[in-house]
């Protein structure tokens, strides 16, 4: 039987994140769908299906807060874990986050690389 790669679809509008999180993950063995604009996230996730989301909370044109709630609005992702990355830490942007479907927070500056990695491996393999 072939093994497929899970997918996971990154958006994130800061280049350097998104290159290197795009990278490091691809190392690591995933399908990497990324994007650095929120009005494309409904498209590429209907036509990829990826097994787990990564979203920026504030993005050049949306909103992260936003995605979140778009992305558990589709029948098929009702479920698929969502990782939120944000610069913002205070505890109502976290409650936010979660509220509309995250099933993580993680706040850039206090965050290293592996650590979001190491979620993603727990989450999805």
């Amino acid at each position: 039987m072939v093994q497929t790669k899970k997918k996971i679809l990154i958006v994130e509008d800061d280049k350097f994140s998104l290159k290197l999180y795009s990278h490091l993950l691809g190392e690591e063995g995933y399908e990497i769908i990324a994007t650095p604009r929120a009005s494309e996230v409904a498209r590429l996730a209907e036509e990829n299906k990826p097994d787990l989301f990564i979203v920026d909370i504030m993005l050049q044109d949306g909103n992260g807060f936003n995605i979140i709630k778009k992305i558990r609005a589709i029948a098929d992702f009702k479920k698929t874990p969502i990782i939120a990355l944000s610069n913002l830490g205070q505890e109502a942007d976290i409650d936010e986050a979660k509220k509309n479907g995250a099933n993580e927070y993680f706040v850039k500056s206090n965050t290293r690389f592996q650590e979001v990695i190491d979620i993603v491996k727990k989450n999805i393999g």
